[in-house]
């Protein structure tokens, strides 16, 4: 970039701060979307706005190409534009306020105003390229959502396997199976050597590693491998943050290969988390704050599912058993495996050593909805974004009250809306109405 000599003006260029080919910076296609999406639809048959009745079947070109109602600032005034041209006006309109902002500092680096004197021409960039500014914005546009363009509308705000197909990259091969003595392992590996259903030893782990140093490096996970049905099944367990008293949060996760290939099929992770009793739903923000952005959304979400009174019994009674990650490959989704894998792997978690029964924490949302931008969406679009997360979570409710899982209860929490971030938005604000109420 270059500057002039003249002190109201500056030769910024413009055009180089929309996203290029390839650029790793500028809005995704999701944001622009959602950008037209929270204008009024106008129906030029009707020559009225109209939202449509349904957005199944609706491709992203075909919501792109609708026309919308957009508003000339303040003035009361409005126009009718495609939804192009609109998330065009969108990118130009950023790419004008950074250039605004980087002006604003260039003054001030050469000791000048950031805002021009009275008696100064405005700032303004080449006019050149303010011409071109909205027909690169729309190359721009189109760049961003020619690759989707044929897809359903619906899938960019749909979050399902998408981490998932991170977390199933992971490598589980080779995980040994006799890592720890057989007396550290979870009391299901134990089953076949048990005498009359009766467990040979209460204390099946050592939680913070004081016992048995000797056999046992506290590093390593406890893990075991064995083949169930046509899956081999593997399961790895540690305690994480180890703190003060009882205190503690615990990581597992269980996975199923397919026992000819060595394919991933399913994995799962799970959170067990155990705090000192609560008196209040602060003390919850406060201690799972202390471990990661995810456990502190994970106490925002109980807190709002919960309530106070109930959520204090649940946490000072229960250890808690969240589902963090829960993914099944295509070709065995429908099939039952991901259900399969939690009940195996719920059953063969360490007993608590102190015998808090488990609770098991369930967020249908995530792997259903992606809520950077739902409060901008059309109403009947937010509904059915929402349809997929109540199925599964009707799917859910059906299956574990017929199961017979090793929980003393379950419920479900809105972790989708709270995004871990703590310090701004619906978090911020929640942890704000939290510590209002219970100061």
């Amino acid at each position: 970039m270059t500057t002039s000599g003249n002190a109201g003006s500056s030769t910024l260029s413009l055009l180089k701060l929309l996203p290029g080919p390839g650029s790793e910076f500028g809005p995704a296609a999701s944001d622009l979307a959602a950008h037209v999406l929270s204008h009024q639809r106008f129906d030029s048959a009707a020559g009225a706005a109209l939202p449509r009745e349904t957005f199944h079947g609706t491709t992203v070109d075909e919501a792109m190409s609708d026309e919308y109602v957009f508003p000339l600032g303040d003035t009361g005034q409005s126009i009718v534009l495609p939804g192009y041209r609109i998330a065009a006006g969108f990118i130009a309109e950023r790419a004008a306020d950074e250039w605004l902002e980087l002006a604003h500092k260039e003054r001030a680096a050469r000791g000048l105003p950031a805002v021009p004197d009275a008696d100064e021409p405005p700032l303004a960039p080449d006019p050149a390229e303010a011409d071109q500014l909205l027909d690169r914005a729309l190359e721009c546009a189109q760049r961003i959502l020619d690759p989707v363009a044929g897809e359903p509308l619906l899938s960019l705000f749909e979050t399902h396997y998408r981490g998932g197909r991170e977390f199933l990259r992971l490598s589980w091969e080779g995980l040994p199976e006799d890592l720890v003595p057989e007396s550290r392992r979870p009391l299901a590996a134990l089953a076949s050597a048990m005498e009359n259903g009766e467990r040979r030893e209460k204390r099946d782990y050592d939680p913070y590693g004081l016992v048995g140093t000797d056999d046992y490096d506290v590093d390593r996970p406890l893990a075991y491998r064995e083949k169930i049905g046509p899956f081999l099944f593997t399961m790895t367990y540690r305690h994480e943050y180890p703190q003060v008293d009882d205190e503690r949060l615990g990581t597992a996760f269980a996975v199923f290969h397919e026992a000819g290939s060595d394919t991933v099929a399913a994995a799962v992770e799970l959170k067990l988390v155990k705090v000192p009793p609560l008196t209040s739903s602060a003390d919850l923000v406060y201690t799972l704050d202390t471990y990661s952005g995810e456990m502190l959304s994970l106490a925002l979400a109980s807190t709002e599912a919960l309530g106070q009174a109930r959520l204090c019994d649940v946490y000072s009674t229960h250890r808690v058993i969240y589902i963090s990650m829960w993914e099944v490959r295509k070709p065995w989704r429908g099939e039952g495996l991901g259900v399969a894998l939690l009940h195996q792997a719920l059953e063969r978690l360490p007993v608590d050593v102190d015998g808090r029964p488990n609770a098991l924490c369930v967020a249908p949302e995530p792997y259903q909805i992606d809520m950077r931008h739902f409060e901008k969406l059309p109403p009947v679009l937010r509904e059915e974004l929402k349809a997929p997360g109540r199925r599964l979570e009707a799917h859910l409710t059906n299956w574990l009250e017929r199961s017979k899982l090793p929980i003393a209860m379950h419920f479900f929490v809105p972790m989708a809306r709270h995004a871990g971030i703590g310090s701004a938005g619906e978090n911020a604000q929640w942890i704000d109405k939290i510590m209002e109420s219970e100061a």
